[in-house]
Formats: structure tokens, sequence, C-alpha cells
């Protein structure tokens, strides 16, 4: 909403930012001076459903001058170098980690770092020296810089689908570090996966919450040049989103007594979002000028057409309980025919709304459906469960667990993930994870995490963050990285840090 100038007072006076976040908090509020309904031409019907904390931008406040989140090409540094910022193609491993580190520097995003720095096995490997040693150690040195400077867990790497000595190093360099940043997805495809890499992948992820597993297969039906980003966003490379806007479900279905009704009425929600976003998507392109002025569109790091927005979704839980009215948990969504039928029918309604719209400025001319992490930025986010999710201490065992939730799945190209806690016991014998993943792959799920819930190093939702570091934030002391605040505000809402452990 709309901020005064006391809030940059609050944010200039705080005593738990450094000065970096109370500089990037600065800009947000002072983004917040202006109007959407004058800056973006929101009508009054539009800004009352963001009023009402039916729609939620998620941040990205009143005045976009930035694509949400961009996924540069990478391959454009290797084989020119950067004219804008004088970097030749590397010729070694030192100049290849140099000048990545450089150029994520000058990548923007909604906050302020990049969310995507790369298929870094496939980045690294040509330039491996063939000294395993040496170059392991340059490897973990450019990783723990990455989060030293980029303060911010939704930066996002990936390795796979094809394994080589690289994929081996960077996950070697993981479980030597005790980091949340950057996240990483494995692009996993069984058919071509090395054993013994997809093994060690599986050991980095219980041990150090990263990096989870993407359905390769199932992404690349949708999309040849994909990559998952920020939390487990699923973009297309030389491209990105513009904005991401989400519904409340549970809010909105909070306010009808009649299930008929509220879908009448969802039908309208979800056209005043896509509006909300032609909108948004509008001023980025026309008024902003980002495209013409940044260097990773004239240099082919990106490409404008490239681009698309996700319509994000909360509170599934508790719309489909609000119409089930459950008296027990064996009642409520996730447990039953009925709670899973009208968790359908919404999503379907969803669905057909979005892929009917004509999107502006974008790809293929579609926005994409996002199974939003959740957040808490306000009261109404303790009333919505994130994405399709169900809440936190009523999942049921394993196996029904993941029957259950890939269904859900697969409304979702721009990105969706479920989480699962293991015990300790599991990391003496990481190979056993496999099969579970590989069930889980063949019933269509997309993605999902694993991790060991007595590490420090933990995974919120789509990101990571120390929970040691979450208790100094509680504590009122200021800390390195800001999703160590969105993290404490999560597992308030959602009490992510107490999933039911797998046994």
């Amino acid at each position: 909403m709309n901020a005064t100038k006391q809030d940059l007072y609050d944010v200039i006076t705080a005593d738990n930012l450094t000065y970096h976040w109370k500089l990037y908090t600065m800009g947000m509020t002072a983004d917040r001076l202006f109007d959407a309904r004058e800056e973006l031409g929101l009508s009054e019907e539009e800004y009352s459903y963001i009023e009402k904390q039916f729609i939620c931008d998620l941040n990205e406040g009143n005045l976009p001058i930035a694509p949400r989140y961009i996924v540069p090409d990478y391959n454009v540094l290797v084989e020119k170098g950067v004219d804008f910022l004088e970097i030749k193609p590397p010729q070694n491993l030192d100049e290849l980690l140099d000048s990545l580190l450089i150029l994520y520097h000058h990548i923007p995003s909604v906050t302020s770092f990049p969310v995507f720095i790369g298929f870094l096995d496939q980045l690294i490997n040509p330039f491996l020296s063939g000294n395993d040693d040496e170059d392991l150690t340059k490897i973990t040195r450019f990783l723990n810089h990455v989060d030293k400077t980029i303060t911010d867990s939704f930066c996002h790497a990936n390795v796979g689908p094809v394994c080589n000595k690289a994929t081996e190093l960077v996950l070697k360099a993981v479980l030597a570090l005790d980091n949340p940043t950057p996240n990483m997805s494995f692009l996993l495809d069984e058919d071509i996966v090395d054993p013994e890499i997809y093994t060690l992948a599986i050991k980095a992820g219980l041990l150090k919450s990263k990096p989870s597993f993407a359905n390769h297969k199932y992404y690349q039906s949708e999309n040849d040049r994909y990559a998952i980003v920020s939390c487990y966003n699923c973009l297309p490379v030389q491209g990105g989103a513009h904005t991401l806007t989400r519904i409340r479900l549970g809010t909105y279905a909070s306010t009808f007594d009649d299930y008929q009704e509220f879908l009448k009425g969802l039908d309208k929600l979800v056209e005043i979002n896509l509006s909300i976003i032609d909108k948004r998507v509008t001023f980025i392109n026309e008024k902003s000028n980002f495209f013409t002025s940044s260097f990773l569109e004239k240099e082919g790091f990106i490409s404008k057409d490239r681009f698309t927005s996700m319509v994000g979704i909360v509170g599934l839980y508790e719309a489909v309980n609000h119409f089930l009215k459950p008296d027990k948990t064996i009642e409520q969504f996730g447990f039953n025919e009925d709670g899973d039928k009208i968790a359908h029918e919404i999503l379907q309604l969803i669905e057909r709304k979005v892929n009917a719209h004509k999107a502006v400025y974008t790809m293929n001319d579609k926005y994409l459906m996002h199974a939003q992490v959740g957040a808490s930025l306000d009261d109404e986010d303790y009333n919505n469960t994130p994405a399709h999710r169900l809440k936190v201490g009523q999942e049921p065992m394993l196996y029904d667990h993941i029957k259950q939730i890939a269904p859900f799945q697969a409304y979702f190209p721009s990105g969706c993930g479920d989480l699962f806690a293991f015990d300790q016991t599991w990391s003496s014998k990481p190979e056993a994870i496999k099969p579970i993943i590989g069930a889980a792959f063949k019933n269509n799920m997309r993605y999902l995490s694993v991790y060991q819930e007595n590490t420090d190093l933990i995974r919120v939702t789509g990101y990571l963050v120390k929970k040691s570091q979450v208790k100094d934030y509680e504590e009122g002391k200021a800390v390195l990285r800001d999703t160590e605040a969105f993290g404490e505000g999560t597992n308030r809402c959602a009490s992510v840090f107490s999933r039911k452990v797998k046994i």
C-alpha cells in the first residue's frame, strides 16, 4: 500500500537493519509514496482488491523499474565477454569465476540481487584445470564469495541434467560450506544421471538443504530453454518474469458463505488480477525504460520477448476447508475426496482464466500460474498456507503425501515445490532417497526438496536460512541476509521449521 515520510524515517532509524538493507528498504518505501491508481492506472475497483488483501504485489511497489526476475544467458559471457563491463571472454577458471562475480553485481531483481547465477557445472566444466583439489578450492571460494556478497538466498544456481566433473566439484563445495546462498536445483533426468553424483546430490540435500530436485523431462516438455530461479520458479532462459502477484484464496473465500457464489466471485478476482498484471507489465515496457537502457538486452544476455509474468496463489488449504467446514483433521483438505475435488475446481477455474487471457509484452502471449511460497507481509498471511500445500503438522505419511500433492503441481508451469524433512539416519544411506524421488517424478511431481531436520541450515519454503541467524533477528540483532527476516516471518505464519519428520 502507500507509504509516508514516517515510514522512511522508521527505516532510517531502525536498529536491526544493516546499511545495505536500509538503502534497499528505503528505495522500496519511497516507491510507495506514489499512488498506483495515478501511476499505473489502476481502477478504484482494482485498488480495492489490493486494499482488502485479496491480491498482493509481493513488495514490487507502485512503480516497478525493472522486471521482478531476470534469467540471463551466461553463455554470452563465455563466448563474447561483456562490452559494457570491459570484460573479455574468459580463458581459464580464474577468469571465468572473476567475470561471473563482476557480472552478478549488475543483474537486478525485486531483491536488488540476481535470482539466477547460471548452470554452474556447465559453465565451469570447460575451464577445469584437471587438478581437482585446486579447482575445488577455487569453486568453494567462489560460492562463499557469492554467499557473502549476494546477501539474499533467493539467488539460485542450477546443476545437471548432464553430469560432469564440475557437477561433482560444485556439490562437494556445497558440502564443504554451511551457506544458504546460492539456493540450488539439480535438474534430474534419471535416464542420464550419473548414479554416484546423484547420491552426492542427495547427501548435500539432506545435510545442507540443497540442491532440490527438478523433474527435467516434465519441465523441458513445456519449455526447452528453462531455468529454476529464485525460490523454485521455472522461467525462460534469456528472459524472466516481469511481475508476480498472488491471490490470497483463503482471505477471499472467507468472505463467502456459498461455494457457487465464491466461484463466481473468483472468476472476477482472477480477471482483476490479470488486469493489474497487464498494467504493471506495460509500465515496465513503456515507461521504466529498463530494456532500452540495459546492457543485458543490448548484448544478448536477455531478450524482452522471452519474458512472462506469474499469477501466484496461496491459501488453497484454507479456501477448501472453509467450504468443507471440517470438524476433524480427517475431513480436511488432503484427507478426503471432496476436499481434493473442490481444490481442483478452484485451480481449474483460475487456469482457464489465465490461459484465455491475451497477455501483454509476453512470451507466447501467456502468463503462467505459480505456487507461491507464502510470506509475512500482512496479518492475512497468517490465514493463507503457502501455495497448494497442507498445513505444517498435518502432513500424512510419505506415500500418501506424495500421491495427494502430485496432481496439484500440474497447474503451475512457472514453478511449485513440496518439501520433506527427514531424520538424521537417512544421511548415512542417501541412496535410499532415490526411489522416493523416482516415484514422485513418475507421479508427475515437478519439484521436491529433501532436508535433514536437525541442521542449522534449513529450507523455509523455496529458499534457505540459518536457524541461528533467524534467532539473532528475533532478538533484534542485525543480520547479513534479508531472508533471515523473511524466514522468521514465514515460520511465525506457517511453522515451517516444524514440518513432520520422515523417520
